[in-house]
């Protein structure tokens, strides 16, 4: 039995998980931008609740920085249990252990990503829930089939 319906959900929660990847690191390349750090300094000494001794720019992107390597750590785990979920789909290997490991990955990694990774998460547990639901066909006893030859 092919199983394209789990694959393409699979590649779908892949897609949104590696997007998510890459704007993270995108994000950890602008925090290390002067003129970036600037703006937000010059934003937070315009506004009149902001008290100097609260925050500082390089607290606040410090504490940002921590949030956004949580995603992306999430974000690859997500990728390669997608990965390895392929494989056990494909050729119809193991697709209970799949199924069980999407289920998984989409919840846990989308807690894990603060929501970012919602929609990749989606796909994930949509892929999970196909994968265990979905019967095997067995042979009805009695026909011949070509293998037996």
């Amino acid at each position: 039995m092919k199983r394209i319906v789990e694959t393409v959900f699979v590649v779908i929660g892949l897609l949104i998980y590696g997007i998510a990847t890459a704007l993270s690191f995108v994000f950890l390349n602008i925090q290390d931008n002067e003129g970036w750090r600037a703006e937000m300094q010059s934003m937070l000494n315009q506004d009149p609740n902001f008290e100097q001794a609260q925050l500082s720019v390089d607290q606040i992107m410090q504490g940002v920085a921590s949030v956004v390597w949580v995603i992306i750590i999430s974000a690859l785990l997500a990728i390669i249990l997608g990965i390895l979920a392929i494989v056990y789909l494909k050729g119809n290997k193991k697709p209970k252990a799949a199924g069980i490991i999407l289920i998984i990955t989409g919840v846990v990694t989308t807690v894990g990503t603060l929501g970012f990774g919602l929609f990749g998460g989606l796909a994930f547990l949509i892929a999970g829930i196909v994968a265990l639901v979905r019967k095997t066909k067995q042979p009805i006893e009695g026909e011949s089939s070509s293998a037996s030859y």
